[in-house]
C-alpha cells in the first residue's frame, strides 16, 4: 500500500509506539519507520506491513539525521514526516488527524496537541478542545510534523548539538522569515507520560560533556534569537470560524 505519511520515532526497548498501531482494524494513512537505539536483536518481533526498522545509537536529533543520511528516499516519498518521541500515547486516528488537518491547511510545520494529563513544558502546546487547529509561532521538539520540502532546508540544524536544546526556536526563526504556516492540531491529541528531562537523550553517555542549558545558549546565540515567547495567532473550531 502507497501512503504519503511517515512518523519516524526513535525508539528504546520501553517505546509505545506498538500503541499507535492499535486498533489494528483501523485504516492507517501513514507508514512508521523505527530508528531504533537499543541492543536487542529483534527488539518488536515480526513487524507489520508498512512498518520498516533500522539502528542508530545516540541522541534523538542526530540519530534522525544519520537515520534519513541513510535513507534519502523519505524525503522523496512522503509529502508529511513526524518525529515523535517514544514515551507518546495515542491510536492510529491521532497521527491520522494530524497529518491530515495539517496536509489540508499547507502546513510546513506543526503537531498534535497533547493531552492535558501530559508532563509537558509549554503550555501552549496543551489541547483546546475549543478548536480544531491553531496556528502559532511554535512547535516542541517531542512530536514536530514537517512537510517534506521545509525538512529538506531544516535538516542541518539537527547536528548543531547533542541535546537538541534550541532547535525548535530555529526551525521557528526560518519558518517566520519565509512565511510558512505552523499549527498546533487540536483535533488530535497524544499523552505524553513520561516527567520531561528524564529520558536517555539527556544521559552521560549521548551528552559527552555538554550541558542542555549551555547548548540551548550558544544556539540562539549563534542564530541571533532573542525572542522565547510562544504565541497562539489564530484558533479554527470545527465549524470553521476563526478566533483571532
Amino acid at each position: 500500500m502507497t501512503r504519503k505519511y511517515l512518523l519516524v520515532v526513535r525508539a528504546g526497548d520501553r517505546s509505545l509506539h506498538p500503541g499507535w498501531l492499535k486498533p489494528a482494524e483501523a485504516q492507517r494513512l501513514w507508514d512508521l519507520h523505527i530508528s531504533y537505539f537499543g541492543d536487542k536483536d529483534a527488539p518488536f518481533g515480526d513487524l507489520p506491513e508498512g512498518i520498516t526498522l533500522s539502528r542508530e545509537k545516540g541522541p534523538k536529533y542526530l540519530g534522525l539525521a544519520l537515520c534519513l543520511k541513510t535513507h534519502p528516499d523519505f524525503l522523496a516519498r512522503y509529502t508529511h514526516l513526524g518525529f515523535p518521541d517514544d514515551d507518546l500515547a495515542c491510536d492510529v486516528a491521532a497521527w491520522n488527524t494530524a497529518f491530515t488537518v495539517l496536509d489540508e491547511i499547507g502546513a510546513d510545520l506543526g503537531q498534535p496537541a497533547l493531552d492535558l494529563r501530559s508532563f509537558f513544558s509549554y503550555d501552549i502546546v496543551l489541547r483546546r478542545r475549543q478548536f480544531k487547529y491553531r496556528e502559532a509561532d511554535f512547535v516542541e521538539l517531542m512530536c514536530p510534523i514537517f512537510s517534506a520540502a521545509f525538512l529538506g532546508e531544516v535538516l542541518p540544524t539537527w547536528t548543531l548539538n547533542k541535546s537538541s536544546w534550541g532547535l525548535d526556536y530555529v526551525w521557528r526563526a526560518i519558518a517566520l522569515r519565509e512565511g510558512r504556516k505552523i499549527a498546533i492540531v487540536d483535533a488530535a491529541s497524544v499523552l505524553h507520560t513520561r516527567a520531561i528531562g528524564k529520558g536517555t537523550q539527556y544521559s552521560a553517555a549521548n551528552m559527552q560533556g555538554a550541558t542542555q542549558h549551555d547548548e540551548y545558549d550558544d544556539v540562539l546565540a549563534h542564530y541571533s534569537i532573542t525572542d522565547t515567547s510562544r504565541r497562539a495567532i489564530r484558533g479554527t473550531r470545527a465549524n470553521g470560524s476563526v478566533l483571532t
